[in-house]
């Protein structure tokens, strides 16, 4: 009985994805049936402060990250693919959130921003093309430098820009 009504659910889905040509996933990724390649620029630094890696760091994992969540496969190198990615980091802000109390009227908590600002081309349909930026930010005690958490909060931010670059980009929510 159970096998039965697992086949009535999945066998609709699976004979309108065939017609249709649309690849569904569970991701949420939805890419035209004639996209096959793309392409990362490399993002610049254009932020006054920060790692001077981290535009190449960012590059780099956003190409990792479309790579495990795609079929698609990466343009060789100098040209464009069906889809392309650029941009730059433009912001690297360190800011007081939460201000202490007593004499050292030290900040308790801070916050590092990151905002990445994404140009997206389909080549395909121009409609789904968008130059957009994208922020987030890590949280840390005031006691402590950026430089002492840099490196975790840098993962922890990119992680997250590129997840929503990456639904921007491919997934139709």
């Amino acid at each position: 009985m159970k096998s039965w009504l697992i086949k009535l659910i999945v066998l609709p889905i699976l004979a309108l994805s065939a017609c249709t040509g649309v690849r569904f996933t569970f991701s949420g990724v939805n890419i035209d049936p004639n996209i096959k390649t793309f392409s990362v620029e490399p993002y610049t630094n254009e932020a006054s402060d920060g790692p001077s890696t981290m535009a190449f760091t960012f590059t780099d994992e956003l190409t990792q990250y479309i790579l495990r969540n795609t079929s698609l496969v990466a343009a060789p190198q100098g040209l464009k693919g069906d889809i392309e990615f650029s941009g730059a980091v433009t912001g690297y802000r360190v800011t007081p959130i939460s201000p202490g109390g007593g004499e050292q009227q030290q900040t308790e908590q801070q916050r590092l921003t990151i905002t990445v600002k994404t140009n997206f081309i389909n080549n395909f349909d121009d409609e789904k093309s968008f130059d957009k930026g994208f922020s987030f930010f890590y949280d840390f005690p005031g006691n402590q430098n950026v430089q002492d958490v840099e490196s975790e909060a840098i993962d922890v931010i990119f992680t997250q820009i590129i997840t929503d670059t990456f639904q921007a980009a491919l997934a139709d929510w």
